[in-house]
């Protein structure tokens, strides 16, 4: 054989090996990980006095809220507004001081099971972000102040990392033609100081959270998922979103990670439907991402799943529930996350002891 030509089949089978140990973020099953993410999550307060109980229930973490004001409420209607990780991206700036409590609240737990705690942030609500211009460093600097508490409060709180959600609620931050109404400028002006806005968010963060995991509920493959059949990018809904991760990614720690929750994934039943999603996340998301190398060390592929799909208790049977877990979790590099808006686990209600026992099984049988 050629020496150049076995050379070059050599480094590209060694290359192929890296990218499998790479992109599974470890393979052991015993490192995949179930979140609990929804309606019935809970705040410090209620995390303080009853983590015992919570690790009863069959999860590895759990999204936790921290209030502004602790003698208000965080969940029920208009509860929100009391809620940090809503705040964020607000006018108010935050100080450490104003969540001692809050820290000491999460120092209590001795996690046995609850290993991968995460602080959620809502990055384009109304509630705070309404009329947030990217060219406004006043309020970026304020946004990343509140980040550098909020990343504070987790690496003091032992949280793994922060959870983002970049789903529009009434105000289109990722969006150039929205955002265009606001101050005309050229769509790569925009694309550029949003990746300067999301380099700055990050290294907010890694101020007190290195090693951070961002979970993002959605990752690249949503805009990616836009652009099909479309010419144009500056015409999609979250066309300014890739810029910005962009710039998460490119002031990352060495051992930090962008997890795709994916959320596409949530009424999914089949494996080759999370193999498909898998494959988007590391083969085809890159292709909007200016810094690829980064994407390619740095995102890695989660699932999210919706016990109560389209508002219906029995969308899953348990059986049925049990088997589309244990794939999520399979094909997944590490997490997967449960949403749900009826049933809550915190303490259980309208729940079925029998999705309780599915939940439980699929991720014994990861661990088998």
């Amino acid at each position: 054989m050629n020496l150049y030509l076995f050379i070059f089949r050599l480094t590209l089978f060694l290359a192929f090996f890296s990218f499998l140990g790479d992109s599974a973020f470890s393979q052991e099953p015993k490192s995949k990980k179930l979140i609990y993410y929804g309606w019935g999550i809970r705040d410090t307060q209620y995390v303080r006095e009853n983590w015992k109980q919570m690790e009863e229930m069959p999860f590895d973490g759990t999204g936790i809220m921290v209030a502004i004001d602790q003698s208000k409420p965080t969940s029920g209607n208009g509860a929100t507004v009391n809620q940090l990780g809503w705040q964020v991206m607000g006018q108010r700036s935050f100080r450490i001081d104003d969540f001692r409590k809050a820290i000491s609240d999460l120092k209590i737990p001795r996690w046995q099971k609850f290993t991968d705690n995460f602080l959620p942030v809502a990055l384009s609500s109304s509630i705070s972000a309404a009329r947030l211009n990217w060219f406004d460093d006043e309020r970026w600097g304020i946004i990343t102040n509140n980040f550098r508490v909020l990343s504070n409060i987790a690496s003091e709180g032992g949280a793994k990392g922060l959870i983002l959600d970049p789903e529009h609620y009434g105000y289109a931050l990722f969006s150039y033609m929205s955002q265009q109404k606001q101050l005309d400028r050229p769509f790569e002006e925009y694309a550029e100081v949003a990746r300067r806005r999301g380099k700055e968010v990050m290294m907010a963060i890694s101020t007190h959270l290195p090693r951070v995991v961002i979970f993002s509920l959605f990752g690249y493959t949503l805009p990616f998922s836009e652009l099909k059949g479309r010419k144009d990018p500056k015409e999609i809904q979250y066309s300014l979103m890739p810029a910005f991760y962009d710039g998460l990614l490119e002031a990352m720690s060495d051992g930090a990670c962008l997890i795709d929750g994916y959320e596409f994934a949530y009424g999914f039943k089949e494996r080759r439907q999370f193999l498909k999603g898998y494959q988007q996340i590391r083969e085809e998301g890159f292709k909007i991402s200016r810094m690829p190398d980064h994407y390619r060390k740095k995102v890695k592929a989660g699932f999210g799943l919706f016990l109560d799909y389209r508002n219906q208790h029995n969308y899953f049977s348990p059986e049925e529930f049990k088997k589309t877990l244990s794939a999520a979790l399979e094909v997944s590099d590490r997490y997967v996350w449960l949403y749900t808006q009826t049933p809550r686990f915190f303490p259980p209600s309208n729940v079925e002891t029998h999705y309780v026992d599915a939940i439980s099984e699929a991720r014994q049988s990861m661990k088998d």
